[in-house]
């Protein structure tokens, strides 16, 4: 799990993928973290994608 509520963190890359229903809801189906070891090596790790959907509930968005 992943602590959203700590403000010292850097910042984190999301790949997210969500389906948006017919009644104009979205629904995420898969969450996955950008990891940053060092300048050359980088993984993607597992989310949970409820985990992932409460805390964008909980915390501003802001788009880039």
């Amino acid at each position: 799990m992943i602590d959203y509520t700590n403000n010292n963190l850097r910042p984190k890359t999301f790949y997210v993928k969500m389906e948006r229903n017919r009644d104009g809801s979205f629904t995420v189906k898969r969450a996955n973290l950008l990891e940053k070891t060092n300048q050359f090596a980088r993984t993607l790790k597992r989310v949970d994608a409820r985990d992932f959907t409460s805390a964008i509930r909980n915390n501003p968005i802001t788009v880039a």
